[in-house]
């Protein structure tokens, strides 16, 4: 379990909300503050969502965009507010012999390299995947209303792969370096399936639009 992972087993985005000064009303709404908002348009609960400008996130997150500041920052913060038992100190690393500063150099710039790569791909990836979340969220209501959705193969997938596909977002959000590294390497292909079926999926929903305007 990573430091995030930590603190959100112990801290909600209602209790931070709370704890910062945000009024909520006995249905867990409450103004916004990420944009002008005069009636309640966010739900807080576990994590928080706020149906007029769209923002939303876990406790970390509500943290951060509240107070302007990193999301590592606003972990330390959460557990100095809240007296939680978690450690947050970067582990100091006993010095070791010294390398050649040529092959350093070189190591350094691949390191680098590995890393920016991973961290495109990444931010691909979150686009993918939450644009995959919505149509699965479209499926869900627009088949819910039919008299039988389970026979809808779109209604079967979005039940099956809802919650998989929140728990992959979350682990690109706020997972820490290795655990998205090791993302990387388990689920790139699955994300590249999913990227290409949504985009074949898109194409003939266009071409239906197109039939229909042209008849």
């Amino acid at each position: 379990m990573n430091l995030f992972q930590e603190i959100k087993a112990y801290v909600t985005a209602l209790q931070a909300a709370e704890q910062y000064g945000i009024k909520i009303n006995r249905n867990k709404m409450a103004c916004c503050p990420f944009h002008d908002d005069h009636h309640p348009s966010m739900k807080i609960d576990q994590n928080y969502y706020c149906f007029a400008c769209g923002a939303k996130g876990d406790v970390i997150d509500f943290t951060s965009r509240l107070f302007g500041i990193s999301q590592f920052e606003a972990a330390q913060k959460l557990i100095t507010d809240f007296g939680l038992p978690i450690r947050s100190e970067k582990k100091k690393h006993a010095p070791g012999k010294s390398r050649n500063r040529a092959s350093s150099m070189v190591q350094s710039r691949y390191h680098f390299s590995v890393k920016n790569k991973i961290l495109d791909w990444k931010n691909h990836a979150v686009k993918v995947l939450t644009d995959y979340l919505s149509w699965i969220r479209f499926w869900k209501k627009f088949y819910s209303s039919r008299q039988d959705p389970f026979e809808e193969e779109h209604f079967l997938e979005a039940l099956s792969n809802e919650w998989k596909i929140n728990v992959y977002l979350d682990i690109l959000l706020t997972g820490s370096g290795e655990e998205i590294a090791q993302f990387f390497m388990d689920k790139r292909k699955e994300v590249a399936d999913i990227e290409q079926r949504m985009d074949e999926y898109q194409r003939g929903v266009l071409e239906e639009i197109r039939k229909d305007c042209r008849g």
